[in-house]
């Protein structure tokens, strides 16, 4: 990456892609951490159900909230909770990319648990129909997003160490990516999600 031009206000598509190249080797760290913590929760919760209470009361609680809403509000409200969540893993890079992982963690983990329980009720191809359409592009920028906090975290490493980095540069890189690139895509992901992900469950 090429720091003297590329932030702020010139992203042009050879930064980006010069970026994203950076990025390569700790977006497949982050869908690693990811999978094999839903595979741990999954199979966890295969052993013992009665250790998803909590996933399921914190899933039931934001369908109640849901539930009261509009389509137009309920693709905002998707929308806006993920973005945010997103753009907290990225500044939460400071912490020299634990929170990130511990965050993609315990989602994945917490997803790994939902999806066994509602498989066991509902069916496997309900579980894949309730993600796949809007996963497909919500994860990925999920993993970019957690990416972008563990460069954050290690230029911050890099800076303690007493090399001659800017921490500032990087997060000011993260955020340019996340408003240009990761938000826009999350509502379209929100768009998917509420308008045509209920149409595929209701094809179970």
């Amino acid at each position: 990456m090429k720091r003297n031009n590329i932030f702020p206000g010139s992203l042009v598509a050879e930064d980006l892609q010069r970026y994203f190249i950076s990025l390569k080797g700790l977006f497949f760290l982050s869908v690693a951490v990811f999978f094999i913590s839903a595979l741990a929760g999954y199979i966890y919760t295969s052993m013992n159900p009665a250790s998803a209470d909590m996933s399921l009361q914190e899933l039931q609680s934001l369908v109640d909230i849901i539930k009261e809403l509009s389509p137009l509000q309920i693709m905002l409200f998707i929308f806006l909770n993920n973005a945010l969540k997103s753009l907290a893993v990225i500044l939460l890079g400071v912490s020299l990319g634990v929170i990130p992982l511990l965050f993609l963690a315990y989602n994945g983990y917490v997803l790994g648990a939902v999806a066994y329980v509602t498989g066991a009720e509902e069916g496997l191809s309900f579980v894949l129909l309730a993600i796949i359409p809007h996963g497909l592009i919500e994860l990925p920028m999920i993993f970019i997003s957690v990416a972008i906090g563990v460069r954050i975290g290690l230029t911050t490493l890099a800076k303690l160490r007493g090399q001659t980095v800017s921490v500032k540069q990087e997060i000011t890189a993260g955020v340019a990516v996340f408003l240009r690139f990761v938000a826009p895509l999350l509502l379209v992901a929100a768009v998917i999600e509420t308008f045509v992900t209920p149409m595929f469950i209701a094809l179970v």
